[in-house]
């Protein structure tokens, strides 16, 4: 599995990739090249993930190099209050469906997950509970 926060989405101009890629760390033609180019590993299953796969290009989506796509869609209350909870055991159900409605425009939980790790590092030591009568 390869992870790279920094990998550019090739949406920019052709005239812009190389500056893009000296900023983010690698370019699209890069990626493709690790993908499937003559040095291409044998054997290794790559995962990819995005929250806006309309904004990749059509050369990173075309069949060969990606072979299945799994949506998983917008996450439900259900699933956010018990990530909540995995995130501050102590607090308490009415405490985790309070925070899940007040962030209620995070949809995914990729972007809520985001939210309570800033939220953990930001109050590293508060209880579920503190963190509710914060927000």
């Amino acid at each position: 599995m390869v992870s790279n926060p920094r990998v550019n989405d090739g949406t920019q101009q052709r005239d812009e990739k190389e500056n893009v890629g000296d900023k983010n760390g690698v370019t699209l033609s890069g990626l493709l090249n690790v993908l499937d180019g003559f040095y291409a590993p044998t054997n290794v299953l790559f995962m990819m993930t995005t929250n806006r796969i309309e904004t990749l290009d059509e050369a990173l989506l075309r069949p060969g190099r990606i072979d299945y796509k799994l949506y998983l869609g917008k996450a439900t209350d259900r699933q956010k209050v018990d990530l909540y909870r995995r995130f501050f055991p102590e607090a308490s159900e009415f405490d985790a469906e309070a925070f899940v409605e007040m962030y209620r425009s995070v949809e995914t939980m990729a972007e809520f997950q985001g939210l309570l790790l800033g939220l953990e590092q930001e109050n590293w030591g508060l209880s579920g509970a503190e963190l509710s009568v914060l927000r």
